[in-house]
């Protein structure tokens, strides 16, 4: 059986992207399990939005943007469907601690990752308007390059050099303003 040559064209371009795509989404996910059903959904997605790809883009960016953006959903749904637990053999200790994980996960998916930065960094980057704080987060934290953030959200590279510089400038003010 010959293969459309959409999907020749996607098994080219798309599939050597695979394993960068499971190393990002383990450490999102941080099981190995979780990671490679993250990366088919993405892979699944990616595919049927191919045809919007354009020749050309950077597929990494495009490719790594699908894939947060689908863990972030997937997440979220997670976050809608109500806790499963067996509760005839729990102990009060253990449904303490089942109370406190509860309300550890009610935190979204940007918020989870902004726990890991430091103190007063965190409440800095919090306090930053969204478009801001997701510009400095795939540049700052991320490492990514100007011209591959453009490509993920759609926007010119000057929009993106522009929302960096502002987001920084607020960083450093707020961060400057903690210390005096």
């Amino acid at each position: 059986m010959r293969l459309s040559a959409h999907a020749e064209r996607f098994e080219r371009e798309v599939i050597p992207f695979t394993g960068y795509l499971l190393g990002h989404a383990q450490s999102l996910t941080k099981q190995r399990h979780d990671a490679e059903d993250l990366v088919q959904d993405a892979m699944l997605k990616a595919y049927a939005s191919f045809a919007t790809f354009r020749t050309g883009s950077n597929m990494k960016s495009w490719l790594y943007r699908i894939l947060v953006n689908t863990w972030v959903d997937n997440y979220r749904q997670s976050q809608r469907r109500p806790d499963e637990q067996l509760s005839g053999d729990l102990t009060d200790g253990q449904i303490s601690n089942q109370m406190e994980l509860t309300r550890f996960a009610s935190r979204s998916a940007e918020l989870e990752v902004l726990v890991n930065v430091p103190g007063a960094v965190t409440a800095a980057l919090r306090d930053l308007p969204e478009d801001l704080r997701e510009v400095i987060y795939y540049a700052d934290v991320q490492g990514y390059r100007n011209t591959e953030i453009a490509v993920m959200f759609g926007i010119p590279v000057g929009t993106v050099a522009s929302r960096l510089h502002r987001g920084r400038n607020r960083l450093r003010e707020s961060l400057l303003g903690e210390c005096a």
